[in-house]
């Protein structure tokens, strides 16, 4: 196996998070008066939460101070964790564990910050992983490719001894643009949104063959 090192998107990708992500963001939002489609949240998952923010409250003409926009983006990660299921996808756990078994190392390249990752994951789960870079690691969140760089910087290897595996258009493009070879698996969004990847797959078990 040529692949040396694997970089997990988190949400959507290793937990199926992204309904309590949409259910928190939604009442979030609702409660200043954003109303949006839940695949709004599913196009832009992976992006840093100040980004999301930023953007939503310059489209609606609504000017906040960076201390109202950091108690907002806190009291959504407040709720999510409430709501947010615990644990790994139980075939993305199988498939985390043949990784090892061959020496593999993985790492997850998330927009999450760390508290909501352990909030979710056991102590067992999360010594599955290397590295996890959360943006406390990087400055540009995707589509940049900063997050994937630095995920790469720390594994010490070279770009085409490295994969990824992403489930939405900004976590693949910022993993293309750092030259990784990006498959992407449809937890989340259906093909037709996943074409950018190298590779799109259904099922977790399709993800070592291409490796």
């Amino acid at each position: 196996m040529k692949t040396r090192a694997v970089f997990f998107d988190f949400d959507g990708t290793l937990i199926d998070s992204m309904p309590a992500h949409v259910e928190a963001w939604a009442k979030r939002l609702g409660e200043i008066g954003i109303q949006l489609e839940d695949t709004y949240f599913q196009m832009n998952e992976g992006e840093k939460a100040e980004d999301t923010i930023s953007r939503l409250l310059a489209e609606n003409g609504m000017s906040y101070s960076e201390e109202q926009t950091l108690a907002l983006i806190e009291t959504k990660r407040k709720l999510y964790r409430t709501l947010a299921p615990k644990g790994l996808i139980p075939e993305a756990r199988v498939m985390l564990d043949q990784l090892r078994e061959k020496g593999v190392a993985l790492d997850i390249v998330t927009g999450s910050i760390r508290s909501n990752i352990e909030a979710v994951l056991s102590d067992d789960e999360m010594s599955l992983f290397r590295h996890i870079v959360t943006p406390a690691e990087y400055k540009k969140g995707k589509p940049d490719p900063d997050p994937y760089l630095t995920a790469l910087m720390l594994s010490g290897l070279a770009s085409d001894e490295c994969a990824v595996l992403e489930n939405a258009p900004l976590g693949i493009r910022s993993a293309c643009a750092a030259g990784l070879k990006t498959v992407a698996i449809t937890t989340t969004l259906p093909p037709k949104f996943l074409s950018e990847a190298t590779h799109i797959i259904h099922r977790f078990e399709d993800f070592l063959p291409l490796l």
